[in-house]
């Protein structure tokens, strides 16, 4: 049996989206899919192997900085259900929204301070071991 253009499903997208010059087209794409998925039976939870197999992503951080900046331009943001289970995305104008995105944003925060912690600690022993290195040679 043929379908015909009467029983095919279809997504509806606002010209504002097609028409952001800020958004990259793979950022488009990927808006787009999680809005298809989001009439999902238990919401929209795609993993990001699907998402990066859908849109034919190879690296896995190009995927998370298009995520992200979904979220910093207010569209999308997402709670993290622990490790090895998929995150749950939210779109805006649904309830939490708001939440969901300042809890993101704090954990971003306290991310970065541990990060730059890191990178303190890194780089006073590579000082150290650059200083000793120099000491040898002087002597």
């Amino acid at each position: 049996m043929k379908s015909t253009p009467q029983n095919k499903a279809f997504l509806k997208v606002e010209h504002e989206l097609l028409d952001n010059m800020v958004l990259k087209p793979v950022e488009k794409c990927l808006l787009m899919l999680l809005r298809r998925l989001r009439t999902a039976p238990r919401g929209c939870e795609p993993s990001h192997a699907y998402l990066r197999q859908r849109l034919s992503i190879k690296d896995k951080r190009t995927l998370s900085l298009s995520l992200d900046r979904l979220q910093k331009f207010g569209y999308i943001t997402w709670l993290n259900r622990g490790k090895g289970k998929t995150s749950k995305y939210y779109f805006n104008g649904e309830p939490n929204f708001l939440a969901i995105v300042n809890k993101n944003i704090s954990l971003r925060l306290k991310m970065s301070k541990e990060q730059k912690e890191i990178y303190k600690k890194r780089k006073v022993t590579r000082v150290k071991s650059i200083n000793n290195v120099i000491q040898i040679l002087k002597k």
